[in-house]
């Protein structure tokens, strides 16, 4: 019986983020910078769990707010702040969270997605699926056009679906932005491709593949 790997959007996001930063944009601290993103890949590999840092609670913040606007939840009108359980979040930042509410708002939160697709069984978690559209809310420092292009998260989520259609909501803290992707007759072979791309470099580094082999066999 072949093994069956599972295959996650956050795993391939630390091996791209490792693989394809161009480190020496950082100067001196090139070296400390890069060391750290080999060492999140081979904790992520690992499968270490570590406490949220602070990027990551501010995204839980900020998608917990946006969960609780679509719940009807908040106090006051519609032009009334985002009461105090969510005092992390300042008034702009309030204001973007309010506009991916109602963009997202009767849509079902949390949706598992999980096909398998020869030896990888690729899996997720859908943020929000409205009607034939895939939602995954972003909360970031700084946005540039594109941002998400070269994640396998869209490509993932719409192949193990069947859904025609994903959208990155993202905000920096003052402004909202979206990234729209669509399936189409390439998304297999494109998920599949940079997944196999993976999978090779971890094959070819003996640390990363005995963590690989350890952790990341699939369960369905």
């Amino acid at each position: 019986m072949n093994k069956k790997y599972l295959i996650t959007a956050s795993l391939y996001g630390a091996y791209s983020y490792y693989m394809h930063t161009d480190f020496e944009e950082y100067g001196d601290k090139a070296e400390e910078i890069e060391e750290k993103a080999r060492q999140d890949w081979l904790d992520c590999l690992n499968k270490v769990k570590k406490p949220a840092n602070e990027i990551l609670q501010r995204g839980i913040n900020f998608e917990t707010a946006v969960f609780e606007l679509t719940q009807g939840t908040e106090n006051g009108d519609k032009n009334s702040i985002i009461p105090p359980v969510f005092p992390t979040l300042d008034e702009k930042e309030q204001q973007t969270a309010r506009i991916i509410a109602d963009m997202v708002k009767g849509g079902l939160w949390q949706e598992t997605v999980c096909k398998t697709i020869g030896n990888y069984v690729f899996y997720g978690k859908a943020d929000i699926i409205r009607g034939n559209t895939i939602f995954d809310i972003k909360r970031v420092s700084k946005y540039d056009l594109g941002k998400y292009l070269k994640s396998i998260q869209h490509l993932l989520y719409m192949e193990c679906s069947g859904i025609g259609n994903f959208k990155y909501v993202i905000s920096d803290g003052a402004y909202v932005y979206v990234e729209d992707y669509h399936r189409d007759t390439d998304t297999r072979q494109n998920l599949l491709a940079r997944t196999e791309q993976m999978v090779s470099f971890i094959r070819g580094n003996e640390e990363f593949n005995a963590a690989f082999e350890k952790n990341w066999h699939s369960k369905y």
